[in-house]
């Protein structure tokens, strides 16, 4: 009982992931109403017929409200809410509609950072995976990855100064705090059982037949080495680049130090390290994630089920056992309580919690994988139109095992860059979360 209670005791509330602030990264909301209304995917949510044109963006302009979410280092998100309209005959409204946008920050370090375009390419993609598994009736086995619906995509940065589109607004529960201290240790069981079968279902995906085809790099399904790297040792070299134009632009703000550099010296060292093994790993070859927490979910708000998975903007082609071992760094980060910024699960005894161990998570996600392909065993897939060595694999238990340092090294290497990137942003004024500052200052311990 005492372990039990050691989870729920905590600062988070059931709202935590979902709660705004007022902007902080300015959006013209005149420009966007103007877009909005010129999008047919949009309109016909709020707008009756009789609303297009002129007086439909003058009307969403007087009913949209804009603000900011607080949590996320990334891309600047925001919850749209068109209010009601107020039906003159009768005197009630009509229901508030919610929506959210993603836009990329001003200031981007890496032409290849916050692929906002790649995040709702598979979102479109995998809405069609959705539907084909909802047409088919299938209900043998859940094999969908829940999403929001993503609705436009805009490249005209000149309607709110970036790149950005607009999805579903998905409510229940997102939690800051893996220890999901709302819920009961029954319910955390499910919930991260459900947690690890969505992560399943997601790298076994048939990407060919759902228009990912170009989705991200297809190199590195063979093996390693200098003309066939695998996926780690490609990202190796494109984190290095990105760790090299953050550090170029943290000193073009004048507030470089020496205890940055100290910092940048060890993520060097660390590539390095890695670089040595990362061409004999098993290396896998499916769809990624690139960033499957539990933060990245929002759960139902009174069910211990996965609704959606947020936040694909890493999500390319390669080793899914990145993305478990993106899910198992929890066990290594301190509890909320300490202060980082962000929260995990190291140094708290999991008896009675509810709370898998690592190795139950790894042993799991090996099950559920299994499950799938003996499910495809049953079942007549279109042919692959790429080489056959592309096809998708079951995970091998004593393999994710026997690899999980190294994966789990790999991770904090690519986290390490990631907070290097708040703390350039936090540099520059531009960083898209309200606790930036704090996250950034947690490098030298990461």
């Amino acid at each position: 009982m005492s372990s039990n209670r050691s989870a729920n005791k905590s600062s988070s509330t059931i709202s935590d992931g979902q709660r705004t602030t007022s902007i902080r990264n300015s959006i013209d909301a005149t420009s966007l109403a103007s877009w909005m209304v010129r999008q047919p995917a949009l309109t016909d949510l709020f707008f009756d017929s009789s609303s297009s044109g002129p007086h439909g963006e003058s009307e969403l302009k007087e009913r949209l409200d804009i603000r900011q979410f607080g949590f996320g280092q990334s891309n600047p998100t925001y919850l749209l809410t068109i209010k009601g309209k107020a039906e003159r005959e009768s005197g009630s409204s009509s229901k508030a509609i919610q929506l959210v946008l993603r836009r990329k920050p001003n200031k981007i370090a890496h032409p290849t950072s916050h692929a906002l375009h790649r995040e709702y390419r598979v979102l479109e993609s995998l809405t069609r995976y959705n539907r084909q598994l909802q047409d088919s009736g299938d209900a043998s086995f859940e094999k969908s990855v829940p999403i929001p619906q993503p609705y436009a995509y805009c490249k005209d940065i000149s309607i709110v100064g970036a790149e950005f589109y607009v999805m579903e607004y998905v409510k229940g529960r997102i939690f800051v705090d893996p220890r999901m201290p709302t819920m009961q240790s029954e319910e955390r069981v499910e919930a991260c059982r459900d947690a690890i079968r969505v992560l399943a279902n997601i790298h076994n995906v048939p990407w060919w037949d759902i228009g990912l085809e170009k989705h991200g790099g297809r190199a590195g399904r063979n093996g390693g080495g200098e003309n066939n790297p695998t996926y780690i040792e490609r990202q190796l070299q494109r984190l290095l680049q990105v760790k090299s134009r953050q550090s170029e632009l943290i000193k073009g703000t004048g507030k470089g130090n020496q205890n940055m550099d100290k910092v940048e010296q060890s993520l060097q060292q660390m590539a390095n390290n890695l670089h040595q093994h990362a061409t004999h790993c098993p290396n896998p070859f499916g769809l990624l994630h690139g960033d499957y927490k539990i933060d990245n979910l929002i759960f139902h708000p009174t069910k211990p089920k996965v609704m959606a998975v947020l936040d694909w903007e890493l999500s390319t082609m390669g080793d899914g056992y990145c993305d478990l071992a993106n899910l198992c760094m929890m066990y290594f980060t301190p509890t909320i309580e300490k202060g980082w910024g962000v929260a995990g699960l190291g140094g708290m005894n999991l008896k009675g919690t509810g709370i898998p161990s690592r190795n139950e998570v790894i042993s799991t996600y090996c099950e559920y994988s299994q499950n799938h392909h003996e499910q495809l065993k049953l079942k007549q897939l279109p042919p692959l139109p790429v080489s056959p060595s592309l096809t998708i694999r079951p995970a091998n238990y004593d393999e994710a095992k026997a690899w999980a340092g190294f994966y789990l090294a790999f991770l904090f290497f690519k986290n390490g860059v990631i907070v290097h990137g708040v703390a350039q942003r936090a540099s520059s004024g531009v960083a898209s979360s309200a606790m930036a500052d704090r996250v950034a200052k947690l490098l030298p311990e990461m």
